[in-house]
């Protein structure tokens, strides 16, 4: 019974069986709002207010930091910082529209589970005598397939899809706990030869831990970034192939840029970009259509866009509906004039209470009258032009169909 219990393999697959039943508790026991609810609590310290679960995270992380200080160097500390940067990149791309603290259990759920996941994954493979590049490709795919079967289990719930989104955290998480292991509980040990990234050979990406694992860091995030704006149900396989296509672009061009004639056409494109930003950076949208829109000289194809107040942009969720807490997000940014751009025919910008051209509307987040215009692409460019050139605050969000 105790070899059972203790068996790398066994613990390996009961926790497997605890993520895929982990949603379905939380569901079926009305588990989310509570733990949304637990996420929010907060207490006041000299007339300040402090969220809890930062606050307790924060005292166990120096109380482990003063346990280890002694027994980690520099390189163990720089391999940690590293992957908080990760998860401040991945929290930074996701869930734009949620509006989710840094903090927030529900969103940092992933990166847990999956961290332990590969743990374990790695305690069971190395036991087995297999080789770092080994574990950490076969750690990724598993990994994959578990979120993507835990993704299709979920449709059987009620209220619950398929994101492809929820995936790409599952496996940066995943991602996270190799670097976790190999870069600060080994200490960098399978880079103790050099880095050696790039390789002679694509077969070479196999069979190198580092290289590898660099790859799949790189998947992840671009994966992560394309399925948080593509998560409409006819838009989310997009994600999957455009992840592909510019995976593809950016593995062949590291691997042949040892070569002066790409180093020379990525020189010459960057040269361009910066040209073509130093002549219209002082323009607003100076050309718009069903598939590609340049702003300020920068090409923005395809995707759905928010133009801040301040000039700057982003890429957000490609949709037609905006739900209660998407506009509420919206709001926190928008201080007179929220201009929506409602695609070529018309079919986005829903969300509202009237679908006008021209409403007035209050903003709950700013305490205070807000003014809502929603157009087709083509008025509403032009619009957000004058409207610009007038000085006026306006947040626009451009919806290609």
């Amino acid at each position: 019974m105790k070899e059972f219990l203790f068996s790398r393999r066994n613990q390996l697959i009961v926790y497997i069986l605890i993520i895929f039943i982990a949603p379905f508790i939380m569901c079926k026991y009305y588990l989310q709002p509570t733990i949304a609810k637990i996420s929010e609590l907060s207490f006041h310290l000299d007339g300040f207010e402090i969220k809890t679960i930062p606050a307790i995270s924060g005292v166990l992380l120096l109380i482990i930091l003063c346990l280890i200080i002694k027994r980690i160097n520099l390189f163990q500390i720089l391999s940690m910082l590293f992957i908080l940067l990760i998860i401040a990149i991945g929290q930074y791309v996701s869930d734009f529209y949620m509006g989710n603290p840094f903090y927030d259990i529900q969103s940092n759920w992933h990166y847990v589970a999956y961290t332990i996941f590969s743990y374990l994954m790695y305690r069971y493979l190395s036991y087995s005598k297999i080789v770092p590049a080994k574990i950490i490709l076969y750690t990724y795919i598993t990994a994959m397939l578990i979120s993507t079967a835990d993704e299709f289990f979920q449709l059987s719930m009620t209220n619950r899809v398929f994101d492809p989104g929820d995936i790409a955290k599952d496996i940066l998480g995943a991602v996270i706990g190799l670097i976790l292991i190999f870069f600060v509980i080994e200490n960098g040990k399978m880079i103790q030869n050099g880095w050696n990234f790039r390789q002679k050979k694509f077969s070479g990406y196999f069979k190198n831990p580092s290289s590898l694992l660099l790859l799949e860091l790189i998947l992840t995030i671009i994966f992560l970034c394309f399925s948080s704006v593509l998560t409409e149900k006819n838009v989310r396989i997009n994600a999957v192939f455009i992840s592909v296509a510019v995976f593809g672009i950016v593995s062949l061009l590291f691997h042949f840029f040892k070569y002066k004639v790409v180093k020379f056409i990525l020189l010459f494109l960057v040269i361009c970009q910066l040209v073509s930003f130093g002549i219209f950076c002082r323009k607003n949208i100076i050309y718009n259509s069903q598939s590609l829109t340049i702003y300020k000289g920068i090409p923005i194809p395809y995707f759905d866009v928010m133009f801040f107040e301040n000039g700057f942009f982003r890429l957000v969720d490609k949709k037609t509906f905006f739900q209660l807490p998407d506009l509420v997000r919206i709001k926190s940014y928008t201080n007179d004039i929220l201009l929506l751009g409602s695609g070529e025919t018309g079919k986005g910008g829903g969300g509202l209470a009237k679908k006008e051209e021209m409403q007035f509307i209050v903003n709950e987040v700013k305490q205070k009258p807000l003014q809502v215009l929603i157009l087709k692409n083509k008025e509403a460019f032009l619009m957000f032009n004058k409207l610009k050139e007038q000085n006026k605050r306006v947040v626009f969000i451009l919806h290609h169909e």
